[in-house]
């Protein structure tokens, strides 16, 4: 919407170059000013991540409203931050993509092996593997974007036993309080680049739900 900003924010051993195409167009077909927050998702603090979006958010603001959108261990972090220091800083909804809110088998399952968690960083061991009890009532609308195609290593960890995108379990993306759920026939890594996805993100940053799905089961 024009006059808004939106701040994307990436997932595990990305950088923000993954969110280009969605970005593009929220820029492009729905007005929005996009931008990028990137923080090292292999070391520090989540607390300290949170608190430096937060003030990126805020520094991008300049008097215009702002939402959120996550990838991943991303759309965790932007739950985290809102609910810690950002719910009363923003007057905008945020879309998680593909966020295991409610913990992430596959993360348990590859934290299991030693050789793995120097991979998988503090912030998944801490924030997926060992999610704490999560619910959602700030005054933001939150809402949240699964995939069923499943594509994707977390899989072989995982052994899932419901519909997931490859990486996460559809139950994982649900927490009470969520203004709306979607699950699109996408896979965890490529809802990032569907034109539906973007349509619908477009859509609840600016209502608050998403809008009627197109062959989804909401």
């Amino acid at each position: 919407m024009a006059g808004e900003s939106v701040v994307l924010v990436h997932g595990l051993w990305m950088n923000g170059l993954e969110l280009s195409a969605l970005g593009h167009r929220l820029r492009r077909e729905h007005g929005y000013d996009v931008r990028t927050f990137s923080y090292p998702t292999m070391h520090g603090s989540a607390a300290e991540v949170c608190r430096d979006l937060a003030e990126f958010a805020s520094g991008v603001a300049d008097g215009r409203r702002v939402h959120l959108v996550g990838h991943s261990l991303g759309g965790v972090l932007v739950y985290r931050m809102l609910s810690e220091c950002g719910e009363d800083r923003f007057e905008g909804n945020a879309v998680l993509l593909g966020a295991p809110l409610s913990g992430c088998k596959a993360a348990r399952g590859a934290a299991r092996w030693p050789v793995l968690r120097p991979l998988l960083g503090p912030h998944v061991l801490n924030e997926l593997a060992e999610a704490p009890p999560r619910s959602w009532s700030g005054r933001n609308a939150l809402g949240v974007i699964a995939g069923t195609l499943r594509m994707g290593t977390g899989q072989f960890f995982a052994h899932f036993d419901e519909d997931n995108d490859g990486t996460v379990g559809v139950s994982e993306t649900r927490i009470p309080g969520l203004a709306d759920h979607l699950v699109l026939p996408h896979s965890h890594f490529g809802m990032l680049f569907a034109r539906d996805v973007a349509g619908h993100v477009a859509h609840f940053l600016g209502h608050g739900h998403f809008g009627a799905p197109s062959g989804a089961d909401r």
